[in-house]
């Protein structure tokens, strides 16, 4: 509970930029004795910083990404629901991307279990997905060569041959954001590469991100809305945004 409210709160203040310590306790609902410990650690991480009434974030939000631990702790039931999902639609004979990511963590877990899809093929560039896949005998997996980034399971840099000569039906994608206007953007530029030549490949490119990503901008833009056939998100994202998301020709699934 705890460790979960300091992720919700780092995110909140990084996103804000300046918070007060009264819009601290009204959106947390916590007692002013436990936001005083909670800001203490997370001052102790370096990226907030106390202030007069309230703190400060010591980070760009258009450059920050949690470490890939943290970020499989955080909105675990959004994810878990919108892995679940992504798994529904897969079909016997597909060829899929997975991207990396925590989500896509736990969409490699129901799929390690599976043992109706017949001749399903994988490609990834993430080791934690590679290695939960391996379980599975059945999937035929592809994994893409490269740097392994300090902070996470994904390799960047490199690329099979044989990935681009696979016929490659859904592409299932991560993101560190996504808005109407400023369109899909991520916190790396490697990965926006790969990223883009996986959507290349793709006849579908399925973005799975929660609503707590909605209406964030960072650094590097993936592409324009327009370009995803489909957004698996949850209940969070506002029917208005829906609708706006919907104009644009992209299917919008909500897991829950």
């Amino acid at each position: 509970m705890k460790y979960q409210r300091h992720i919700d709160m780092l995110q909140y203040i990084i996103n804000k930029g300046n918070v007060s310590i009264e819009e601290l306790l009204s959106h947390f609902n916590v007692s002013k004795a436990t936001l005083n410990r909670d800001i203490n650690e997370l001052v102790k991480s370096g990226n907030v910083s106390k202030v007069h009434g309230g703190v400060v974030s010591t980070v760009n939000s258009g450059e920050f990404e949690q470490v890939i631990e943290d970020k499989e702790r955080l909105n675990i039931s959004f994810k878990t629901k919108i892995a679940e999902t992504a798994y529904s639609m897969l079909e016997d004979n597909d060829t899929i991307i997975i991207d990396s990511g925590s989500t896509m963590y736990y969409f490699a877990k129901l799929l390690a279990e599976d043992r109706k899809l017949k001749n399903l093929t994988v490609a990834t560039n993430d080791l934690k997905v590679a290695y939960t896949l391996c379980g599975n005998r059945g999937i035929s997996l592809v994994v893409s060569g490269g740097i392994k980034h300090r902070d996470a399971y994904d390799l960047y840099g490199g690329m099979s041959d044989i990935i681009e000569t696979l016929n490659v039906k859904k592409y299932f994608m991560g993101a560190s954001a996504f808005d109407i206007a400023a369109g899909v953007t991520h916190t790396n530029y490697e990965d926006v590469l790969l990223k883009k030549r996986y959507m290349s490949y793709a006849s579908e490119c399925i973005l799975c991100a929660d609503s707590t990503k909605e209406s964030q901008v960072k650094r590097f833009k993936l592409c324009e809305p327009e370009a995803l056939s489909i957004l698996i998100t949850d209940s969070g994202l506002s029917e208005e945004k829906i609708m706006e998301y919907r104009e644009k020709g992209i299917k919008v699934i909500l897991c829950d």
